[in-house]
């Protein structure tokens, strides 16, 4: 808008009100006013859009990731999701339901139909259909958002050649699937043996992993030296911990000791310039907008702050023979046991009742395969034959179907030599 077009409706509305300024001059000079106030006025409002903005940034900025196996919720137009994590406990609250055992059920006839010469093998079977299942469940997930985060049997946690066998055959099947293999993650327990795998996995082929169950600071420096991409941090069992050693719970705020071993690790990750990603998990029920964590500022002056610019940086803890257990605090291995190992256990659960569908799935189609169909063709006819009626109703029996008459009986006849069951013919599809 033109100064003369403001000027002509500020003398307007001056004009309305009575106040009609008697000299040009001194309109002007009110009009000047004017625009200074309404100058001061919005610079007032966008600064404190400003910071209104920047104390929610945490909440504008940060990656919303979603945690369930709900294909109609993922490919929801609305949703901003630039992920999905598949774990085994969201894997099992919904295999039971038609579009997840769908999958299930083309992973057993793949798998059955592929490797035929060792069907005797179930528990392998079992492995193979599960490794699929998951590939054909996460390229579904990933026809609806970019990144996938999926996982190994969590059973393998302390076996560093397991798991990185298992972390490369799956993305490997990804990629047999024409999936991009840099939108996949592979999720380990962050054990000192999943650290491992995860650096080797790295280093040696170029996968991304994300160590999940970090339960503090040192364990995440621990994590860091394997260059993992994500880590994640479960929050409700951290919380857990400290309201139970401190003997009650806190409100959920940035004093709440969990909370700090929380930003602790976020402020590390900044203030080191490190590349992992952190995610967090098992959030329990926090007020909408309520600031827990945040953007650590190089002047912040808070506990979780120093306790991340004293922490050292690079560590060298899978460099020790003893493993980085033995160099914790006592505090530390509570915390660490009561996350990472208590969390595992529970992982198992949920992994063996993922199994118990897949199994269930693989032994309907293992006998759907063995069935030898000549004996199939070649069973006895079943005829429906009147039953004699008794002699106190000498009703003569009705045909078959009727309502009147006697009752009817299934009998087995024999089939006489023009009706024996003839050779199947090589080639000739009977389906």
């Amino acid at each position: 808008m033109s100064s003369s077009r403001c000027h002509s409706s500020w003398i307007a509305q001056q004009g309305s009100s009575g106040t009609y300024p008697t000299h040009p001059e001194d309109g002007l000079r009110r009009f000047q006013e004017m625009v200074e106030i309404d100058a001061m006025r919005t610079g007032a409002m966008r600064t404190g859009a400003r910071k209104q903005k920047k104390s929610n940034r945490l909440f504008d900025t940060a990656a919303l990731i979603a945690d369930t196996t709900n294909l109609e919720t993922l490919s929801d137009s609305t949703s901003s999701f630039t992920g999905c994590v598949l774990t085994p406990e969201n894997v099992a609250n919904r295999i039971h339901l038609n579009e997840i055992r769908y999958h299930v059920w083309v992973a057993a006839k793949f798998v059955v139909e592929e490797i035929r010469a060792r069907l005797d093998d179930e528990a392998g079977l079992v492995r193979a259909t599960v490794e699929e299942f998951l590939v054909q469940l996460g390229k579904a997930v990933l026809g609806c958002v970019p990144e996938l985060v999926t996982f190994i049997d969590p059973r393998l946690h302390d076996n560093t050649p397991a798991m990185i066998s298992a972390a490369r055959t799956l993305v490997l099947r990804h990629a047999v699937e024409g999936l991009n293999i840099a939108r996949i993650v592979v999720t380990l327990p962050a054990t000192e043996q999943g650290i491992a795998a995860a650096r080797e996995l790295w280093k040696r082929y170029s996968i991304c992993t994300n160590l999940t169950l970090v339960s503090g600071l040192l364990h995440a420096a621990a994590c860091m030296e394997a260059d993992p991409k994500v880590l994640t941090m479960p929050v409700g069992p951290i919380l857990e911990w400290f309201e139970k050693k401190n003997g009650g719970a806190f409100p959920i705020a940035p004093a709440h000791p969990g909370i700090e071993a929380i930003q602790s690790c976020a402020s590390y990750i900044r203030y080191n310039d490190l590349k992992p990603k952190l995610m967090t998990s098992d959030i329990r029920s926090i007020p909408r907008h309520t600031l827990t964590t945040w953007y650590p500022k190089p002047t912040d002056s808070s506990a979780s702050a120093l306790r991340a610019k004293q922490a050292r940086c690079p560590t060298n803890f899978l460099r020790s023979r003893k493993g980085f257990m033995a160099a914790l605090s006592a505090e530390s291995r509570s915390v660490v046991s009561a996350v990472l190992f208590m969390g595992i256990g529970k992982m198992k659960v949920h992994m063996e009742r993922i199994e118990d569908v897949v199994r269930t799935e693989v032994r309907k189609r293992v006998e759907l395969e063995t069935t030898d169909l000549r004996s199939l063709y070649s069973r006895s006819t079943e005829i429906i034959t009147p039953e004699p009626s008794p002699k106190k109703n000498r009703t003569p029996p009705g045909p078959p179907g009727s309502k009147s008459g006697a009752p009817l009986k299934r009998t087995l006849c024999k089939e006489d030599e023009s009706r024996k069951t003839q050779p199947l013919i090589e080639g000739v599809d009977y389906f």
